[in-house]
């Protein structure tokens, strides 16, 4: 109780007369909310006591009428009035009609259920014969009792009571009918006055209303509201009381039913099947809100009556406490107005007295010093130590003695901060305004600073651009004026540049004094004007007239909002690039043209050492059909083996040069590898089985590559040459293997391994060298030339498949080829054919042209041999008369490239052609190592067949040019066998 007396104290006074007020006014404000509450609860209960005793009236009357209409049925069918006949009864309906209510009405038919008899004329011959009630009450001969259905002609619902009355033959002779309007209501109610908002409603088994007070014809027929029928058959034998609240869901539904109007919160008492008629059900409902209005109007007044003393109350109390508040402000107006202006100040303000006691101080002063407490009252110089320690205190003191306002910083010897002071004395004492000064000497620091360290890099900046081995310019936009120059840059120009970027630059006049560079053309001005960077090489003249190339490179600065700022320039000397430019391009067009020079070298030593070559080629094998005794046959084929081993060294070196030229132009397309190496393996089985070495290929016969097929061959012809040269016991193997590389795409990698004598690590770089040869001091020319391997590596530069070797001294190697797969499958390769002329009657005819005499009869006595009628020119225009001569057109043509007077081979093809009027098959045979020939027998459809050859060879192309008729393509040959022809 102390500690809230305490408080109460505390409180203002206007807060203390409210907590009264409050206190007064909820009570009551809760003792009448509770009266009216308990009075509608009240009115609610007697409310529903009333209609549940209507509702008791009405269903025992529905039973009195039910058992009215029993009784009047029973009487009828025991009185034997159906049994009077149609005059008779009709006579006894008629009487009945005049006495009985308008709600009840009789029928009586047939057998067959046709009326014949009725209290309502409009009911004769009407049919009941299909009605579940009238044949139950005929079959069973007791009283049936009907559900509320409509009955035509009027709609009106009736509730049917029926009973089988007897023949004269003791059997069934029909069933009279009772029928009960749901008239009765309106009739026993509608004369009374109801309560304002209550509903009266009679309803079938089903739940449909048959009868409503107040009258609603729409409503007749229409289902009850889903919530009532819920209600009143969760009763299960009792009387039912629910209030529904009749929004937008149950408004259809209430319409129709007709005990509810939309929008109104409704109580609603029924009886059920359960109870009273088991015919019907009875509900009463009854608009909540009308009946409770007259308890709500008097709360209203009341609540009303009440809020009005309370405002009155309060108006008054209000009035009270203003004239107080007043009162209050008067004496307080100037000390607020006074702590206002100090408090809202950013300094912290102190009032001092004469004898140095702290009389005001605001809050952003204790937030400075917390030391000083409370600060009111106490000394100044100790409160404010702080501020008036050592010097400053002795500046105070003569500021209040000698009254002059002073303004001074100070640094708090216990806190180190910094204090910025001033100091207004008056005849009451001292006022002091200070701030924390902290942080913006801290700023001052740090600018001082900044511009020391600014300066320091300006300089360094400065240095390192007057050091520059590059000059250097820097223009400013938009005026262009250069606002930088390097030291550099002015030994360069000859002298200092113009005022501006472009000044003299821009064509309209000459240049100022040499001063800028290129032809009219200002790379500075450029950049500042166009945006544009800047890097050329551009002729200048100094002003002493040296001239000189300049590389310049101007580049434009933008701001970060994308406009020009600056543009920056670098020169550099370059006369002397310039001159090594100069020299290396010199130096190349000289190295092309040994090249070239080369070129035509290696094309005539070809020419010239291939010609009497192919000549004792063809006449070795000529040698064979007269040298019978086995001597000289021995002679001979040693003599074939010389010329072979002659071949392979003249074709090697012929091949390294041609490779060196860059003469060979592959011709990369799909191809099955399969096939290439089954060529291989061919070609050198019966060399292998010769020395006893085993041999297999390992491979994927579906492997389809990417690649030249004829050099790919001839690089592993090479390996595979050099493992069996190598291999003296053991093994020699050909394995293919996929690789799966995602960043190259799919490759096939081809391994040629063998169990020879191995590559000493050493050696392994030098293999490919030309002439060098592993293991043969005595240079055994049987042995080769050590071309082998430098052919495989130019090779796979031009191809640009990588060539690895792995080796052990003793054990063997391993040599592998990278080669990228084909995205396609390739064609399947032709196969072999045999020759289509064998000799005979109908001996083929060949035309032969060479300018060579001695090739040109090897050639001819060869054809003969092969069984050919033969015609030899030495020209294209000889070869034409020759044909036109004989009157025969040839059945294949072998000609030599290069011809007399600088004619071709191509021409005497294409003019045999024309004159035949078909293409005649033809071969291209040559000694040349250029591409020239194959690019021209290309484009005429012709295989290249290069000099030397042998007759095998030869016999071999000949054939498939024969076979292959006119669809002969421009593929390079491979020769018997699978022997590579050279390049």
């Amino acid at each position: 109780m102390a500690l809230l007396h305490q408080i109460l104290l505390a409180m203002p006074h206007y807060l203390r007369l409210f907590l009264l007020l409050v206190a007064a006014v909820v009570p009551l404000a809760a003792l009448q909310f509770m009266t009216q509450h308990s009075l509608r609860q009240d009115r609610e209960n007697e409310v529903r006591n009333d209609t549940l005793r209507l509702l008791d009236l009405l269903d025992a009357e529905q039973q009195r009428i039910a058992a009215e209409a029993r009784q009047v049925l029973a009487t009828i069918v025991e009185s034997g009035v159906p049994q009077a006949g149609p005059p008779g009864c009709q006579q006894t309906m008629d009487r009945l009609r005049a006495r009985y209510p308008a709600y009840l009405s009789v029928e009586v038919a047939d057998r067959e259920g046709r009326v014949w008899c009725a209290t309502d004329p409009v009911s004769l011959g009407v049919d009941l014969g299909g009605i579940r009630t009238f044949q139950n009450a005929l079959t069973t001969g007791t009283l049936t009792t009907g559900e509320y259905g409509l009955r035509d002609p009027n709609r009106r619902p009736i509730l049917p009571f029926r009973l089988a009355y007897p023949s004269p033959d003791g059997g069934p002779g029909g069933v009279v009918t009772v029928l009960l309007d749901a008239r009765w209501l309106e009739e026993n109610l509608g004369s009374r006055p109801l309560p304002p908002g209550m509903e009266i409603v009679i309803a079938d088994r089903q739940g449909h209303a048959v009868a409503r007070l107040p009258e609603a014809p729409d409503a007749i027929g229409q289902p009850l509201p889903i919530p009532m029928l819920q209600a009143m058959r969760a009763a299960r034998g009792a009387r039912s009381v629910a209030v529904f609240d009749t929004g937008e869901t149950e408004r259809g539904g209430t319409e129709r039913g007709g005990t509810e109007r939309g929008g109104t919160e409704r109580m609603v008492v029924s009886a059920p099947l359960d109870t009273g008629t088991r015919e019907s059900m009875i509900a009463i409902g009854i608009d909540r809100d009308a009946a409770t209005r007259p308890v709500r109007d008097a709360m209203v007044f009341s609540l009303t009556l009440f809020g009005g003393v309370l405002l009155l109350t309060c108006l008054g109390a209000a009035w009270g406490m203003r004239q107080f508040l007043r009162v209050r402000e008067r004496m307080l107006e100037t000390v607020v107005e006074k702590a206002s202006v100090l408090e809202s100040t950013t300094d912290a303000v102190a009032e001092l007295d004469r004898s140095w006691r702290i009389v005001f101080v605001n809050e952003r002063a204790r937030t400075l010093l917390p030391d000083s407490g409370a600060a009111i009252g106490r000394n100044g110089r100790q409160a404010f130590a702080e501020l008036m320690a050592g010097e400053s205190g002795r500046t105070l003191q003569q500021a209040m003695e000698n009254r002059e306002a002073v303004e001074f910083e100070t640094r708090g010897p216990r806190s180190g901060v910094w204090f910025a002071v001033r100091a207004f004395p008056s005849r009451k004492g001292l006022a002091l305004y200070f701030r924390d000064a902290t942080e913006r000497r801290r700023l001052e620091d740090e600018r001082t600073l900044l511009t020391r360290e600014l300066e320091a890099e300006r300089s360094l900046l400065t240095a390192i651009l007057d050091h520059m081995p590059s000059g250097l310019l820097v223009a400013e936009a938009p005026t262009g004026r250069i606002v930088k120059v390097n030291d550099t840059a002015l030994r360069l120009l000859g002298g200092p540049p113009p005022p501006a970027a472009g000044c003299g630059c821009d064509g309209a006049r000459a240049c100022n004094g040499g001063a800028c560079f290129g032809d009219g053309r200002c790379p500075l001005s450029r950049a500042l004007r166009q945006g544009e960077t800047v890097e050329e090489d551009l002729p200048y003249t100094r002003p002493d007239g040296t001239a000189m190339t300049l590389s310049v490179s101007a580049t434009p600065v933008r701001s970060p909002d994308g406009r020009m700022s600056l543009a920056i320039c670098t020169l550099r000397d370059v006369g002397e690039r310039k001159a090594m430019e100069l020299a290396l391009q010199s130096a190349k067009e000289e190295a092309d043209e040994a090249n070239r020079a080369k070129s035509k070298f290696l094309a005539a030593a070809s020419h010239d050492l291939r010609q009497p070559m192919q000549s004792m080629f063809l006449f070795t094998g000529i040698l064979h059909r007269f040298i019978r005794d086995e001597q000289g046959q021995r002679s001979l084929e040693m003599l074939e083996r010389g010329l072979d081993t002659l071949k392979g060294l003249l074709d090697s070196l012929l091949d390294v040069s041609r490779l060196d030229a860059g003469a060979v132009d592959p011709r990369v397309e799909p191809f099955a590898l399969n096939s290439l190496l089954d060529e291989i393996a061919a070609s050198y089985a019966p060399i292998l089985e010769s020395k006893k070495l085993a041999f297999r290929i390992v491979q994927d016969r579906t492997v389809t590559v990417r690649s030249d097929r004829v050099l790919l061959g001839r690089m592993v012809r090479n390996l595979l040459e050099n493992a069996v040269k190598y291999t003296e016991r053991g093994a020699v193997q050909i394995a293919v293997r996929t690789l799966d590389d995602t960043a190259r795409g799919g490759r096939a990698r081809i391994e040629v391994s063998d169990t020879g004598i191995g590559i000493p690590s050493d050696q392994l770089t030098r293999i490919f060298a030309e002439f060098h040869q592993i293991n043969n001091p005595e240079r055994d020319r049987a042995r080769g030339l050590g071309l082998g391997l430098a052919i495989v590596q130019r090779l796979s530069a031009i191809l640009d498949h990588p060539v690895e070797v792995k080796s052990q001294p003793g054990r063997g190697s391993v040599f592998a080829i990278t080669i990228p797969l084909a995205a396609v499958e390739a064609p399947p390769p032709p196969l072999p054919t045999a020759s289509l002329y064998t000799g005979g009657r109908d001996a083929p005819r060949a035309l032969l042209v060479d300018d060579d005499a001695i090739v040109l009869l090897g050639l001819r006595d060869m054809f003969r041999e092969w069984g050919y009628e033969v015609l030899i020119a030495g020209s294209a225009d000889e070869a034409v008369a020759k044909v036109e001569a004989d009157g025969r057109m040839p059945d294949v043509m072998l000609v030599d490239y290069r011809l007399r007077e600088r004619r071709i081979g191509t021409e005497a093809v294409v003019r045999v052609r024309a004159m035949a009027g078909w293409d005649v098959p033809a071969m291209i045979l040559t000694g040349e190592a250029g591409s020239e020939c194959e690019t021209d027998a290309a484009a005429h459809g012709l295989e290249v067949v290069r000099k030397p050859v042998t007759p095998r060879q030869l016999r071999r192309v000949l054939d498939r040019a024969m076979a292959k008729q006119s669809k002969g393509t421009a593929d390079s040959v491979t020769g018997a066998e699978g022997e590579r022809l050279p390049l």
